[in-house]
């Protein structure tokens, strides 16, 4: 840890300029590119995993991320059909929408303790078994009281959705990887914003509004099923030890670094197995290969000394790092207040004044889903790049403020999105324009993931699993407030003004990227001593990454 001391938190050195350095580097095209964070000599670590087996915990990832996520968006489009069949109001639904999201936030707070003490594997199964029964229920829900108990219910349950699944992709990846990977997770859940209401359109139409909410317990329960059986715990309490110089031979080695004593370790090979044994042997260390049927265990590998409190407790300490809180306003605005604002009133603009149908709204929102495409290919391509060039640029060294430089898309792509589909609705232009305002929305919609979330991680990648839940606290508050005040906002000033005063916030608040990125490096710098005091104490606990 002497090593990672010497520079801010979330600088380092992950271009290997001179060929020097003593640690371990990717192979292939990108064998200067030194791996962060390092990983142990267990073939077991999920740093160590084959690309096959990681690829494989990513899809359940996805598929989690997919079915959970799904119904928070699923009313948007039947709105009226909900209103017309159970006499709830609008605002009802809103707030309905607002403390779903603030449940998805603030539960994070336990299911991320819960999953950290005793197993992610257990608590995304128990998310979605609950999930089923909730969705299932729904639709009986018809009152004031018992809809708002069942959002609740829904947010709290699927709040796995909202920062494990970050936590689980960087327990998989490396930091010159990440960028992709979390470019897929915020495709998954920002598609799901646009692809639910257009679902959901379909079904009404073809069925009810009841059937819109079954059928996402439906799906639910096939990734109950999917990740029962294909999905791994990856929680795993890593020491590192010095590499081997001479493993036995004719057994299975983990990533194992080509080297020679000049230059250090140089690319990584994947692991190569055989099945004469189940163990592996790495000189005094023997580390067991896990059978498929532990790989289903719901009690993790060893158990864990108790540290639910100090879990639930370390998000809070969050708010006392500069950085995180800034992480996430910028994830909160681009991931849900800007829609937000978009989704709370698409389904009344498009009924009451182009009079589209429930099928005819399920089709607009297919602009959202092709820019939630086209902004996932660009994050996962951009975010990946501007590592990589930026640090070989920065003399081999990487600043997690690199990531920040993809929210110049968002500065242009908000306002103008904005500004497009309320002065749309005030002065009813063609409907196409509402259209392509939401695909361009949904296009900066994906960037921040990658980019807010990625920057709280890479800043303080040790304490990442609690500052994740700190961001998500965050983004869902504001969510629930502009949920549960956007019907008064539209009542007292208009449509116009509204989306006006929105477009210029949108724009001042991803603007600040230049702000951040001159400052973010002094304050990272600034809170060093403390941030290492805490990964001492978390390390000491078992609880850092």
């Amino acid at each position: 840890m002497d090593d990672e001391k010497q520079l801010p938190p979330g600088t380092v050195r992950l271009i290997d300029v001179d060929g020097n350095l003593l640690a371990k580097h990717a192979g292939g095209s990108q064998q200067d590119v030194v791996l962060h964070p390092k990983p142990s000599e267990d073939p077991e670590d999920p740093l160590n995993w084959t690309y096959k087996r990681k690829m494989l915990a990513t899809s359940c990832i996805l598929m989690y991320t997919l079915m959970v996520a799904i119904p928070s968006g699923s009313v948007y489009s039947v709105v009226k059909p909900i209103e017309k069949a159970t006499g709830l109001e609008l605002h009802d639904l809103n707030t309905g929408t607002g403390v779903m999201f603030l449940a998805y936030g603030w539960c994070c707070i336990p299911s991320q303790a819960i999953a950290l003490q005793w197993g992610k594997r257990p608590v995304y199964l128990v998310s979605m078994a609950a999930s089923i029964a909730i969705m299932g229920t729904a639709p009986l829900c018809t009152k004031r009281s018992t809809y708002l108990l069942n959002k609740v219910l829904q947010g709290a349950f699927g709040s796995p959705v909202e920062a494990l699944c970050e936590i689980s992709i960087t327990d998989i990846w490396f930091a010159h990887e990440r960028p992709k990977y979390l470019a897929w997770y915020g495709l998954g859940l920002s598609i799901t914003g646009k692809l639910a209401p257009m679902l959901a359109g379909f079904i009404n139409d073809g069925q009810d509004w009841r059937w819109v909410l079954w059928w996402t317990a439906i799906w639910i329960g096939i990734a109950f099923v999917y990740c029962f059986f294909l999905m791994e715990e990856t929680n795993y309490d890593r020491v590192t030890s010095p590499r081997p110089t001479q493993p036995d031979s004719g057994i299975s080695t983990p990533s194992e670094p080509a080297a020679d004593s000049a230059t250090g370790e140089k690319s990584v090979k994947q692991p190569t197995t055989t099945t004469t044994t189940p163990d592996i042997e790495i000189g005094q260390t023997t580390y067991p290969r896990k059978t498929y049927l532990q790989k289903l265990s719901l009690t993790g590998d060893t158990p864990r000394p108790n540290r639910l409190l100090e879990i639930s407790l370390a998000p809070f300490k969050g708010f006392t790092y500069p950085i995180v809180v800034y992480a996430g306003f910028m994830y909160g605005g681009n991931a849900l207040v800007w829609s937000g604002v978009v989704n709370a009133v698409s389904g009344t603009a498009y009924t009451e004044f182009y009079g589209f149908s429930t099928t005819a709204i399920a089709a607009a929102y297919s602009g959202g889903v092709i820019g939630a495409i086209i902004g996932s290919y660009y994050c996962g391509k951009a975010g990946r790049e501007l590592t990589i060039r930026l640090a070989r640029r920065n003399g081999g060294i990487s600043e997690p403020e690199h990531t920040l430089y993809m929210f110049i898309a968002s500065m242009v792509l908000v306002p103008f999105s904005i500004l497009l589909y309320g002065l749309g609705v005030t002065y009813r232009v063609h409907w196409f324009a509402l259209v392509f305002a939401q695909s361009t929305l949904a296009i900066s919609n994906s960037l921040c993931v990658a980019g807010a979330l990625g920057y709280a991680i890479s800043s303080y990648h040790a304490l990442s699993g609690e500052l994740v839940t700190t961001c998500i606290l965050i983004r869902n508050t504001l969510s629930f407030a502009v949920n549960y005040g956007i019907t008064p906002w539209l009542n007292a000033l208009g449509y116009r003004d509204t989306f006006i005063m929105v477009a210029v916030i949108g724009f001042v608040w991803n603007a600040s990227l230049f702000v951040m990125v001159r400052i973010g490096p002094s304050l990272r710098k600034r809170s060093a001593a403390r941030y290492w005091r805490d990964v001492e104490k978390a390390r000491a606990k078992g609880l850092s990454h």
